[in-house]
């Protein structure tokens, strides 16, 4: 009798590990599903942000390049239009470099 009921304490024990190891894989797994997720939509955010920043960076640049055109333009013209005044100002800013470089 205590034969049996020994092995039904075991068998029920063995149940019971069964049971818990189970329980534990299904919520492992679940965990597991929710991490994958969050970092698919983590992952997505990014590469999605990435995209926005590229575009706003390429718009930047091509407004830069733009006004520097307009920019080179605009002096070229005037410097072609008074050749004197454009001289006197780059001998301008040539002394200002140089008295600033040899006062250093």
């Amino acid at each position: 009798m205590d034969e049996n009921r020994i092995s039904d304490q075991v068998s029920a024990a063995t149940d019971n590990v069964q049971n818990g190891v189970t329980s534990a894989v299904g919520k492992l797994s679940d965990l597991a599903g929710q991490a994958r997720s969050a970092a698919v939509e983590a992952a997505n955010t990014i590469q999605g942000a990435a995209i926005e920043t590229g575009k706003q960076v390429s718009d930047a640049a091509a407004k830069t390049y733009q006004q520097g055109a307009r920019a080179g333009e605009y002096i070229s013209r005037n410097t072609a239009e008074q050749p004197l005044l454009a001289l006197l100002i780059a001998g301008a800013v040539g002394y200002g470099i140089a008295y600033m470089i040899h006062r250093s």
